[in-house]
């Protein structure tokens, strides 16, 4: 039972931290990108650098740090470089998210360990004292029933959180990449 409390501790704390973190990226900041537009259409390349250096988060900054640098690259090059930076960047949007599908295979897997070993008890007693013992196998069976029910109360609303979350980072990364390249069009 232990593993299945440490499982729901950690993915709890995954939860609350997606939920925190994702928060922060939710809304791609419309602002930033129409003053960096702005700046880029004007030909101020050192303002829209000071610009996304100052206000940009974490995932957009260097996008756009490394697009505003390299706009001297050929077209193609450009947006390949785009789409690697990019890639390494939003990783951030995906951190713990593999730890919480671990957890949610994992807990279902537990509450089933715990069911064999709760049957295995009651065997055990059994074997050692006859059937005429009921309050020592039902022991055996609670154990059983507890961590089957603990595994699988833990794992069907985290999976349903994990799925949230990846719908979420999938949203975000899409929007940011729709306004990405639409600044890398006004850089050609």
């Amino acid at each position: 039972m232990i593993p299945i409390i440490g499982g729901f501790v950690l993915g709890l704390a995954i939860i609350i931290e997606r939920f925190v973190n994702l928060r922060y990226y939710k809304v791609v900041n419309s602002e930033l990108f129409l003053k960096v537009k702005e700046y880029i259409s004007d030909g101020k390349f050192d303002l829209a650098l000071s610009y996304v250096r100052k206000n940009a988060n974490s995932v957009v900054k260097p996008i756009l740090v490394e697009a505003i640098e390299n706009r001297d690259l050929p077209e193609e090059d450009l947006r390949e470089l785009i789409e690697t930076v990019g890639k390494k960047s939003t990783k951030m949007l995906e951190k713990n998210l593999p730890t919480l599908s671990t957890i949610v295979s994992i807990e279902p897997l537990l509450g089933l360990l715990g069911t064999v070993t709760g049957m295995i008890k009651v065997f055990a007693v059994i074997s050692a004292k006859g059937l005429g013992h009921a309050d020592l196998l039902a022991k055996g069976i609670s154990e059983a029933l507890i961590t089957t029910a603990a595994g699988l109360s833990i794992a069907i609303p985290f999976l349903i959180f994990y799925n949230i979350f990846s719908e979420k980072v999938e949203h975000i990364i899409i929007e940011l990449e729709t306004e990405i390249f639409s600044i890398f069009k006004n850089l050609k």
